[in-house]
């Protein structure tokens, strides 16, 4: 059984590295620290330095305003946090220094022994301390500045990022803390996840493993693996056991070892299984796996698991004989979901709003999340929440929007992190896919959101030979997560799609122009993992990260120019001049501009308009999938919340503010729906209902044009469990807002459908149309 002590009462002091450098300073106890003069201050861990320097008053807040482009003047910033602790000893365990995450290159001093080097943010870094005495002892780690380490790296010519990002693409840190589209420029550093001793039993149960072998009508069988340390020559007085207990399935196995690694396999009979959202039940097994030695315990390990079986079924390409569909014990599921993106630009701070971020995602109706690249890999606490909710958690590893290198050191760094990271998620049952990287695939295809022409060469660069992600991680997973599928990238350039065509799965942003234009509206991928669409955040979310003298006075294009607005558009630079996001405000105004007569010069106005743009492109995308289900077999839609305030794709700002899209989405994604496709040529809407429960429905609808106060159709159907069907038609009217309510006989639910948005509603008439179908309410922060 593992006890673990967190260190505390650390003090942080720091140099600029040019000092560093000409007075060839080298700290390694508090002592020296002191010795410096250095100014001090007392440090949070876990904690990021700026947060500190706000708390001391040395850093105005950095998400108000230009502030945050003064971060970038702390980035050759040496760091020393430093701390005295009480270490006892155990006599019957085994103690250990963990450093749960560091941020990110450190170098680490016990008593003025470098006890070690550490250069990777994402996985905890473990040292035993057995030969330590008991008493006081000190610790001192020296955070290097990473933008500065970062250049004695050369970066190969054909290595490539975004324009803040190359330092990124050699530094295993969160590569949107280097600056991106939806977060700011804060490098940062600190010890972001707790420092504690750990104390292990002598003879210990290490990294238990729980999956499901195979399933089917007369049961399942659970394999699990583990391995056993012990400072004994034999095993023969060794005995392990295995309990799993759910409500009243319970199984249960005992046995002799016969060596350090082994395995147990039990046969469950009418086992109770986990499965997603809008599919049954998320039943979790509780796991007490015990190490005996001559029959006395010595050691167990409890965990949590889920009885399931998962796949992806893929093809290459998209087209009529495609495929890109998950199955959760043998049964093809919907996908309905969002990106996890940082919930916060600070590591530290994540967890603050996890619980909250991934409420709104449950409430909304997500049954997926897909953990973005860009960003850290989450904790216990979010992939505890799937486990228990039914979210299936799509993976990718911390590679995002670039042609990493590959050479020795990098792929040594990767290789460690893979095995950290699968061995600490494996158990989870909410985790049903691996993805190599985020668009590291397409980054260097360029002709992937279009395709390749027959009469084209292919793409300088093959993806199909990228080592990190076709080498290292797959065979990393291959030894210890085989369970569940692995996509080498997202959107998967294979050697297929590489000669001609495009990907199953798909990212769609293009030219982000009207929403149900060409682009759009002409998807043929069978999923979408990327689609999402500007909203502008509510004016008293605006208030708190815009100063007062730099909102709009009389035209709201005056944002466009305007420094404070151009930061939290994600521009982490002084000036508009070669910013490569200041289009986001731009852009904005445009899809405002696409389907009302005029834009609201006002704030107030224009967020409501922007918002209800977004709202209406978001029901589109989810219901241009909804519809056509099994020819489409999901989308997750970008994204659910910020990380920071910003001007966005999120359809809840970092506040929690709520934008319209929110409801919109919730609406669409009801797991019985009706819905409207496009017109036919006869200018006619195809009502369809999708119904993604487990259930027969006989349902009961009806469709009022709420402008005119007319209702246009009622009637009633029968769809089936998990099924699709066309209910009727009803024509496109100019002007018509129509309102579908329906009912099962347990629930009533309702939808919208504004005819023919894209030639120019009047706004007062859509808000008119809002307030008669209840919907006018839904604003927030107004």
């Amino acid at each position: 059984m593992k006890t673990s002590v967190k260190i505390k009462n650390w003090q942080l002091a720091w140099v600029e590295n040019k000092k560093v450098n000409e007075q060839n300073i080298c700290l390694k106890t508090p002592a020296d620290v002191q010795e410096m003069g250095f100014q001090t201050i007392q440090a949070s861990v876990p904690g990021n330095f700026e947060l500190d320097f706000m708390r001391k008053g040395l850093l105005e807040d950095v998400y108000l305003g230009t502030n945050t482009l003064k971060t970038q003047e702390l980035e050759n910033l040496h760091l020393y946090y430093f701390t005295q602790f009480d270490y006892q000893k155990q006599s019957d365990k085994d103690a250990f220094l963990c450093f749960e995450g560091v941020d990110t290159v450190a170098e680490i001093y016990l008593d003025g022994e470098k006890l070690g080097f550490v250069e990777n943010m994402f996985h905890a870094h473990r040292f035993n301390i057995n030969h330590l005495s008991e008493g006081k002892h000190e610790l001192l780690v020296h955070i290097l500045p990473v933008a500065i380490y970062a250049r004695q790296f050369d970066l190969p010519a054909m290595c490539f990022g975004m324009k803040y990002n190359h330092d990124s693409l050699q530094i295993r840190k969160s590569a949107s803390m280097f600056g991106w589209d939806i977060m700011p420029r804060i490098v940062s550093g600190g010890l972001w996840k707790p420092v504690c001793v750990e104390y292990l039993p002598k003879a210990r149960l290490l990294d238990p493993f729980s999956y499901t072998r195979w399933l089917d009508e007369n049961g399942a069988w659970v394999e699990t693996c583990f391995k056993v340390q012990t400072d004994e020559d034999f095993f023969k007085d060794y005995t392990v056991s295995l309990k799993g207990t759910c409500q009243d399935s319970e199984f249960y196995k005992e046995t002799n070892l016969f060596g350090a690694n082994m395995r147990l396999g039990i046969d469950v009979k009418n086992p109770k299984l986990w499965w997603p959202k809008n599919y049954g039940e998320p039943n979790m097994y509780d796991m007490e796996l015990t190490l005996y030695y001559k029959g006395v315990e010595v050691d167990k390990c409890t965990y949590r698991i889920g009885i399931r079986t998962v796949w992806l079924d893929r093809t290459s390409r998209q087209g009529e004989d495609g495929e890109f569909c998950f199955k959760v014990n043998d049964k093809k599921i919907f996908v309905l979901g969002t990106n996890w993106v940082p919930c916060d630009a600070f590591p530290s701070r994540h967890d603050e709003y996890t619980l909250r971020n991934l409420k709104l995602a449950d409430e909304i109706g997500c049954n997926m999340i897909r953990c973005w690249g860009g960003n850290a890999y989450p904790s216990d606490v979010f992939y505890d929440y799937c486990d228990e909710h039914g979210i299936m958690v799509w993976q990718d590893f911390a590679l995002a929007c670039g042609h990493y290198p590959d050479d020795e050191r990098l792929c040594k760094l990767v290789k460690q992190e893979v095995k950290e990271v699968a061995i600490a998620l494996r158990n989870h049952p909410s985790l049903v896919l691996w993805a190599g990287d985020n668009e590291c695939d397409s980054f260097v295809v360029p002709y992937w959101q279009g395709g390749r022409q027959e009469n084209q060469a292919p793409a300088m660069l093959n993806p199909n030979l990228n080592k990190l992600t076709r080498d290292i991680i797959l065979k990393e997973l291959r030894n210890h997560d085989a369970t569940r599928t692995y996509l080498p990238s997202s959107p998967y350039i294979d050697e297929i799609v590489y000669q001609l065509g495009l990907p199953a799965e798909d990212h769609r942003w293009g030219p982000r122009d009207y929403f149900k234009g060409e682009f759009y509206g002409s998807t043929n991928c069978h999923f979408a993992s990327e689609i999402g669409y500007h909203g502008c955040p509510s004016p008293k979310s605006i208030e708190k990260f815009i100063p007062a003298e730099n909102l709009p006075k009389s035209r709201i294009d005056e944002m466009n120019t305007d420094p404070a607005w151009l930061v939290h558009a994600a521009g982490m630079e002084s000036g508009v001049e070669n910013n490569p996001y200041a289009y986001r405000l731009p852009l904005m105004i445009s899809q405002v501009d696409r389907i009302f007569t005029h834009v609201g010069q006002d704030l107030d106005t224009f967020a409501r308009q922007s918002q209800i743009s977004q709202g209406e492109a978001m029901k589109f995308f989810i219901e241009l999938f909804r519809t056509v289900k099994w020819r489409k077999t999901g989308i997750l839609w970008w994204n659910i919340a910020d990380g920071w305030p910003q001007i966005s794709d999120a359809v809840v700002d970092w506040y929690g503010c709520k934008k319209i899209a929110y409801s919109y989405i919730k609406r669409s994604q009801a797991p019985l729906c009706i819905m409207c496709k496009e017109p036919n040529a006869q200018g006619m809407l195809a009502l369809t209902a999708s119904n993604d429960t487990q259930e027969e429905k006989h349902v009961f609808f009806s469709v009022e044009n709420v402008a005119t106060g007319e209702i246009i159709k009622t009637g009633s159907f029968v769809i089936g469990a998990n099924g699709i069907c066309e209910v009727g038609q009803i024509p496109e009217t100019e002007g018509a807002f129509y309102l579908i309510k329906w009912s099962d006989g347990k629930e009533e639910n309702c939808n919208h459908f504004t005819c023919k948005i894209g030639d120019k509603w009047d706004y007062k008439q859509y808000e008119e149309c809002m307030k008669k179908a209840g919907f006018y309410d839904e604003f927030e922060g107004f």
